[in-house]
């Protein structure tokens, strides 16, 4: 194969290859005599359609499929004889081919990965969690549960704390109405922090069917984009005051999650096991974190191929989207592209660096872990079965596992080969994920 590989920028790449026309033209002429075997055409019996007749009717269409094929592979071809480690692929085509030329040209721009030296760990300081699930952290958990469990009934008062509220408002900005008609709906719990200050304090001693008018600055983070950071007159109309009652923690509250069987003692358990498993994964991602964090500074000027960037903002920004999604918020608040650069930046330098360090000390991912990891998640659903059948069958699921697996093993062995420090550590603070700088 004849190639050529020209440096067009730092990480950039202009690949070209030729292909023997005659090889091209036998493997079309090998497809057409296949489908000539097996094709129906009226006026022939099957089998006995000429050759001619074949090419006639779908030498275009083979042609362009042989033409793909062999771009592919000629692709992957040039790639390993050229010895490149390819980041990412801008573009593939053919180049315009004189007639009768005896090689068929095509060209590909590329983004490879950085050249790096042998990546030295033994400096890096690690510090690693030592965590344990304590009395504390069940009966935190518990607590949890009875909020979730809490009933809700008519308040037959004002609003107070821990009091649940349905308010109905509209507001006027500069002699704008906002909504033009009709009422926004905004419902918290008093006390909660979930709706801002003002609002709160403003509804707080209202009974259900009051109305009142509130002169409010509404924060520069509010979901309404005409509302946020403005001065506003807010005419409030409370629907709804609700008074919470908890329910007791006893064989009753038990069974509501189904446990029929051990009652308070089972659930705690059961409860010990969930913080286990969270503790495990909280775990990972600190240690992945600091790992990443302490690669990723001693390799800050690194150049990165520019598509990886790119295509981690968008990955970044549509998890954003669908967890507001999910939520119930307002995909209108999505940041753009642009500012999501700089975090995408940090994330892809790690992963090139976790996958450079795999690659000078030729690890390679651990199938066992894998399995484990996919029971693990499947493990928290009603049918788990389904759930590893369903990674097992699906390439992209199960990949995604693959590679996050590899970077663990990537991290444990920097973890073995760095000066790493035991840390004893709060269950809170671990799942806080708040890391000391």
């Amino acid at each position: 194969m004849q190639i050529n590989i020209e440096t067009t920028g730092a990480l950039e790449r202009k690949l070209e290859f030729g292909i023997p026309t005659a090889e091209v033209d036998s493997k079309i002429h090998q497809k057409l005599t296949e489908l000539g075997r097996t094709v129906k055409l009226k006026g022939f019996r099957p089998g006995k359609v000429p050759l001619t007749v074949i090419r006639q009717r779908y030498g275009k269409q083979v042609r362009e499929e042989v033409m793909q094929a062999v771009m592919q592979q000629g692709l992957g071809d040039a790639i390993q004889e050229g010895e490149l480690r390819v980041a990412a692929l801008k573009s593939l085509q053919p180049e315009e081919q004189q007639q009768d030329s005896e090689m068929l040209n095509f060209s590909a721009q590329l983004e490879v990965f950085p050249e790096l030296g042998a990546l030295d760990v033994q400096a890096i300081e690690i510090k690693r969690p030592v965590v344990e699930i304590k009395d504390v952290d069940i009966d935190d958990m518990l607590t949890t549960l009875q909020e979730q469990r809490r009933e809700w009934k008519p308040a037959d008062g004002p609003a107070e704390q821990t009091h649940r509220v349905l308010v109905e408002y509209h507001a006027m900005v500069d002699g704008q109405r906002i909504p033009e008609t009709g009422n926004q709906r905004i419902g918290t719990i008093i006390g909660s922090g979930i709706i801002f200050e003002a609002m709160e304090q403003a509804i707080t001693g209202m009974q259900v069917g009051e109305s009142k008018t509130a002169e409010l600055s509404f924060p520069e983070d509010f979901r309404n984009e005409q509302l946020a950071g403005k001065q506003a007159t807010v005419e409030l109309h409370v629907t709804h005051v609700e008074i919470g009652a908890l329910p007791e923690i006893d064989d009753a509250f038990a069974a509501s999650f189904g446990i029929t069987d051990g009652g308070v003692d089972k659930l705690r358990e059961e409860v010990q096991g969930n913080l286990e498993r969270e503790r495990r994964i909280a775990e990972r991602r600190w240690m992945n974190e600091q790992v990443g964090k302490s690669l990723t500074d001693q390799h800050a000027d690194m150049e990165l191929p520019g598509s990886l960037v790119q295509q981690e903002a968008m990955n970044l920004r549509q998890r954003m989207q669908q967890e507001i999604e999910q939520s119930g918020g307002d995909v209108s608040q999505l940041p753009e592209i642009d500012t999501l650069l700089d975090t995408a930046r940090i994330r892809v330098r790690g992963s090139i660096l976790l996958g450079e360090l795999a690659r000078q000390n030729e690890i390679k991912v651990d199938d066992n872990r894998v399995f484990e990891r996919i029971a693990e998640i499947a493990s928290t659903y009603d049918e788990p079965q389904q759930v590893i059948d369903l990674y097992r069958s699906n390439e992209q699921l199960y990949g995604q596992v693959r590679q996050s697996v590899l970077e663990e093993q990537v991290v444990d062995w920097v973890v073995e080969h760095a000066n790493c420090i035991d840390e004893s550590m709060a269950f809170k603070k671990l799942m806080s994920g708040t890391q000391d700088a």
